[in-house]
């Protein structure tokens, strides 16, 4: 399916907001967090008893950007700071690209011993990103648990399964204020190619116990 994406302009498409309840004034001013902003280029009216602001120029008026998906009748509008915080993300992710499996395998442990869900995500292929990202955003980007942890992984053992596949076998600490268990694990990493770059990524993560270190996700049970 095509989708057909550009500036939306309000006299062509007729993409409106709406902003309230409207009044018999023939001139609206416009305030956000009590700064005005300029009624006459955003071009407020009121219609049917509301009051329509062009969804193009509102997004504009804040240096953001808006599209329109005609096939889909979407209309998707994105704002600086999510835009900033969407390039950092990204800047952030090329600079935990793996070039080696290990590399990639040495990220995910330490994004589990961390706690860090963003860092596992990093290195997680695009089909696991796509099994996983909600889980991830509606725990805030945080895993494992208030005790035990991972500590030291031992006895690792290294599968070459072909020229862009490896897999890890290891155990690995579990550590609590009272309390010293092992837990095992095997973590298979692929090298490919997504639509950004090259590199190794976590493809499937086995645990012979999925809940020993409380929340993990993206796991399979070994």
């Amino acid at each position: 399916m095509k989708t057909r994406t550009k500036w939306i302009t309000g006299a062509a498409i007729g993409a409106m907001l709406l902003a309230g309840s409207a009044f018999a004034e023939s001139k609206w001013n416009l305030f956000i967090n009590d700064q005005e902003y300029a009624s006459d280029y955003l071009g407020i009216k009121q219609e049917n008893g509301s009051v329509l602001v062009p969804v193009d120029k509102l997004a504009e008026a804040f240096h953001g950007k808006a599209s329109i998906d005609l096939t889909k009748h979407e209309v998707r509008v994105t704002l600086p700071e999510a835009t900033m915080q969407s390039h950092q993300v990204t800047r952030l992710e090329d600079a935990l690209l793996a070039t080696t499996p290990k590399e990639a395998l040495d990220t995910w442990v330490k994004g589990i011993q961390t706690r860090n869900g963003a860092l596992q995500y990093a290195v997680f292929s695009p089909e696991l990103r796509s099994k996983t990202q909600k889980e991830f955003s509606e725990n805030y980007w945080v895993t494992g648990g208030s005790s035990p942890h991972m500590a030291e992984i031992e006895k690792l053992e290294t599968k070459q399964i072909n020229e862009t596949t490896t897999q890890y076998t290891f155990d690995y600490n579990l550590v609590a204020s009272n309390w010293h268990g092992m837990g095992k694990a095997v973590v298979t990493v692929q090298k490919m190619k997504t639509d950004r770059a090259e590199g190794w990524f976590v493809t499937r993560v086995q645990l012979k116990d999925p809940g020993d270190t409380g929340l993990t996700i993206g796991v399979e049970q070994l």
